[in-house]
């Protein structure tokens, strides 16, 4: 993924490839979360466990809540917050912000809203190597969205190659905005899976329609391509493949 060149496809689908679109649904634990992975619909797409986008207020804060064997990836998208991590004090969050959680051990974490602000924030839960030790840590880093690329987009590398932060899964991520219509393509690899989340639609993916609020789970991928209008805005996420779907 984090290899900005055209796919072996050109932006056709390849043989054995799957791009399968699955839609959000609202957290019936959190009415102010839009879950897409995992729903009714799709189950945990390893190694990925979870994907959502999440928005909290003062009056409707975001519990405190544990995590062991994974890495969490928390994005702001906008709005301002603190973030608490086990028994450390609480950290500013603002538009940008990006943490990445280790919890290879039993962990809490939780945000807050700053007083009368709102908040809304990506995050994606994946699992860590079974096997394969890591330490508990928490990394921060504040984005920084690119130039105008020649293909029409911004960008903002999020976790991995490009970015402050490096994942002990082998997640690499990064926002995509598109600022004019256009085609942009993006390597994935047959060893590794990706999921797409849509912050903004519409738009497609190899011809696979993409609106807000869904993503497209991809495997089988020497690489894929992402057409869409200005304001499209995508999260592109990948992970090396394990176990089945």
């Amino acid at each position: 993924m984090s290899a900005r060149s055209p796919p072996a496809s050109g932006g056709a689908h390849e043989i054995g490839m799957t791009v399968r679109v699955v839609a959000g649904e609202i957290d019936s634990k959190d009415v102010t979360t839009r879950v897409v992975l995992p729903t009714a619909a799709q189950s945990r797409w390893p190694p990925f466990q979870r994907i959502a986008e999440t928005i909290a207020t003062p009056r409707r804060p975001f519990p405190p809540h544990r995590h062991e064997g994974v890495e969490v990836l928390t994005y702001v998208i906008e709005g301002s917050a603190t973030y608490a991590f086990g028994s450390s004090s609480p950290e500013p969050l603002e538009s940008g912000s990006t943490k990445l959680l280790t919890a290879p051990a039993n962990v809490s974490h939780s945000i807050s809203p700053a007083k009368g602000r709102t908040v809304r924030w990506f995050s994606l839960v994946v699992a860590l190597p079974s096997g394969r030790p890591s330490t508990l840590r928490l990394q921060s880093s504040r984005v920084v969205t690119t130039d105008m690329q020649p293909d029409g987009t911004v960008l903002e590398d999020l976790v991995g190659p490009g970015s402050a932060l490096e994942s002990a899964a082998g997640l690499e991520c990064e926002a995509i905005k598109f600022v004019q219509a256009g085609t942009v393509f993006r390597r994935v690899g047959h060893d590794r899976v990706a999921v797409i989340y849509a912050l903004r639609g519409p738009g497609t993916i190899d011809y696979d329609a993409l609106d807000a609020g869904e993503a497209a789970l991809v495997e089988n991928a020497a690489g894929v391509a992402l057409q869409g209008g200005e304001g499209f805005h995508v999260i592109f996420s990948s992970a090396p493949q394990r176990g089945s779907t």
